[in-house]
């Protein structure tokens, strides 16, 4: 994630390599790390689908409201929330109110070795009655954000990194559940099946009964485990993918909207329309023409991938401790 994930794509100069390129996509994201083997992002973020990565996080609500789908649960998280995702684990969140912004904070996998192993952990906090181990996380993010920010010496900034990893592992070895985590990797390897099939076959006509056969499940269980794990249901989710394929579509101009709706395997441009409007507030045209008004800028960052990046200057920092209940 950019915070999950974004990675420049090349210009496409024609409508054939257009097409090729939305065949590209995965569920899986390969996130670069520069040598401080740490990625720390705040944004404003409107929706992200499912997606996981062997990069642990943490994301830390700023402000507004996400609904956030992790392993078995669908969660409302408010400012102050925090949570943490682990290695490989599917993820997604929406916003449910305007101006909702995060600060996630992304650990290199080459962090860690086999005798020190990512941390595997159940850590959630959506409340306020926070315990000293949720108090010690907070004041790690907040010493290691204003590190960042004030761009100090590198080996206290790989200390204080240490410091954050170390205070998850104490506060979700409080919360560890073995046997859910076990039974969740096996309904999580399910649903990676199925986004992976999905991103392959989204232009096809495809059902959900199809995926399952596949998958070799039947369809309900498919259908209940995709919902619990994804939080969206197969046709929202299939629905999503091929909103993402057609962005990329519109930004060549000499590919007719229509030709896109059947490209992307919409059923026709009346039904692109209708969920272009539904999950970008906009039209293909309007996209278009968006896209067109911010290429070569900033903001064609946030109009392709649905979020839009902020500074990380003192008032990000103000911002974060303002939302914790002690001072240190």
């Amino acid at each position: 994630m950019f915070p999950f994930s974004v990675t420049q794509r090349p210009r496409l100069k024609s409508q054939q390599q257009a097409v090729a390129a939305i065949h590209e996509g995965s569920g899986y994201e390969l996130i670069s790390f520069d040598a401080e083997k740490l990625n720390v992002f705040a944004a404003e973020v409107y929706y992200c689908e499912p997606h996981w990565h062997s990069a642990p996080e943490l994301i830390c609500i700023l402000s507004g409201e996400f609904s956030v789908t992790l392993g078995h649960a669908t969660s409302l998280a408010a400012a102050g929330s925090m949570l943490y995702i682990n290695p490989d684990e599917i993820h997604s969140l929406e916003a449910r109110a305007p101006n909702s912004q995060l600060l996630t904070i992304q650990f290199a996998p080459n962090l860690f070795d086999e005798l020190h192993p990512a941390p595997q952990l159940d850590y959630a906090l959506f409340h306020q009655q926070e315990s000293g181990e949720d108090l010690q996380i907070r004041s790690s993010v907040l010493a290691l954000l204003e590190h960042l920010v004030h761009a100090q010496p590198s080996f206290t900034r790989i200390a204080l990194v240490y410091q954050l990893l170390s205070s998850l592992a104490t506060a979700g070895e409080k919360r560890a559940d073995r046997q859910q985590m076990t039974f969740r990797k096996k309904d999580q390897q399910l649903v990676k099946y199925g986004i992976e099939f999905i991103n392959q076959h989204f232009d096809d006509e495809l059902n959900l009964s199809t995926v399952a056969d596949n998958a070799g499940v039947s369809y309900h269980h498919f259908s209940r485990t995709f919902k619990k794990i994804s939080g969206y249901n197969f046709k929202e989710y299939l629905t999503m993918v091929r909103i993402n394929k057609a962005k990329l579509l519109l930004k060549d101009t000499n590919i007719p909207i229509t030709d896109i709706s059947y490209t992307c395997g919409f059923s026709g441009h009346k039904q692109l329309i209708f969920a272009f409007n539904k999950y970008c507030r906009m039209t293909p045209t309007e996209f278009r023409k968006s896209y067109l008004t911010a290429i070569n800028s900033a903001a064609e960052t946030q109009i392709m991938t649905n979020f839009c990046c902020l500074p990380l200057d003192p008032q990000i920092v103000a911002r974060l401790r303002h939302l914790t209940p002690t001072s240190y």
